[in-house]
């Protein structure tokens, strides 16, 4: 009885401790981390984002750099720091699925050693092909994939990029043989397809766009949920018969695990209310993403859905784990 009693009173006392300190938070600057070098399209969202949230959270959002092992190095920081809402990172499909699943010194558990947060923006990679390529869309790309076994090749920014992945999740889903052909960027892929040398390219939209406006890159379908106001009349994988072929490049919040509820909730309701705001949305339209709000529980969904299909798709395409 003794151990019991003990036991609730620690329970309760856990609880008013978490109620008091979601009460008066936050009372100082919170740390967000970004896991990537200053100056990106992540750096810039990220501090866009820190902008807003500190106006209506009352406390400024401190961005803070740390670069490395495709965002693992970083988040990785953050599932080591306390559990007060004073440590948060800006997550993407790159630090919480690609990673864990291609590079083994990454050692942090995606959902167990997080707290998500919510989504904040999903920035559409796209589907290119050259100009004179003898399909215009997603389903005469794919048929003539499987008509021509082993014809059609596609460029990416390097091997376990989100370009390379989301090729490899359109081969091992349609069951089409495509030769993958890394770059050091996808940009310089760009010019090897014009020459015919390679037959499309996966990248991200604000980066193809000059390409496709140029009348050099003829756009498939973008990988998203909706459409890009950037290219209204390119369809989505899902429009375009393909579901279960997309993988969205999405970008998130997560604080170290065990973060008290009621401060999950606030962040998570500010953080919604920044998405919503004008001015934040249309500094997202001009990097090419969409505001993405979600439930914390949604995102956690999210990270599992993604880990899991990773996880088939490298396996399924024998890309080693290094």
């Amino acid at each position: 009885m003794t151990c019991r009693r003990n036991f609730l009173i620690g329970l309760a006392a856990s609880m008013l401790s978490a109620s008091a300190l979601a009460q008066g938070y936050p009372n100082k600057p919170i740390r967000l981390v970004v896991p990537y070098a200053a100056g990106g399209v992540s750096d810039i969202m990220g501090r866009a984002l820190a902008q807003k949230l500190g106006e209506l959270i009352g406390q400024p959002l401190i961005v803070e750099n740390r670069a490395g092992a495709a965002g693992a190095l970083g988040t990785d920081a953050t599932a080591k720091s306390a559990p007060d809402g004073y440590t948060i990172v800006l997550s993407s499909l790159t630090a919480y699925a690609i990673a864990p699943n291609m590079n083994k010194s990454v050692t942090y558990d995606p959902v167990k050693d997080f707290s998500a947060i919510g989504g904040v923006a999903i920035a559409p990679n796209i589907l290119t092909v050259n100009a004179s390529a003898p399909f215009n869309t997603l389903k005469e790309l794919v048929e003539y994939a499987k008509a021509n076994p082993g014809k059609l090749s596609f460029g990416s920014s390097g091997v376990g990029s989100i370009g390379h992945l989301s090729g490899e999740v359109l081969r091992t889903t349609v069951g089409a043989q495509m030769l993958h052909v890394p770059y050091k960027s996808a940009g310089v892929a760009y010019p090897d397809m014009f020459a015919g040398n390679v037959s499309m390219v996966f990248d991200t939209l604000p980066s193809a766009i000059q390409h496709i406006r140029s009348g050099k890159a003829k756009p498939i379908a973008v990988l998203s949920d909706k459409r890009s106001p950037l290219l209204p009349e390119v369809p989505t994988f899902g429009e375009a018969g393909f579901p279960e072929a997309t993988l969205r490049f999405w970008f998130g919040l997560h604080g170290p695990a065990h973060l008290p509820a009621p401060v999950v909730q606030k962040l998570n309701e500010t953080l919604n209310h920044a998405l919503a705001a004008p001015d934040l949305r249309e500094r997202f339209s001009t990097l090419g993403a969409d505001p993405y709000p979600t439930t914390p529980q949604q995102l956690t969904d999210l990270v599992r859905a993604d880990m899991d299909k990773l996880a088939k798709t490298i396996k399924a395409a024998g890309i080693p784990r290094e």
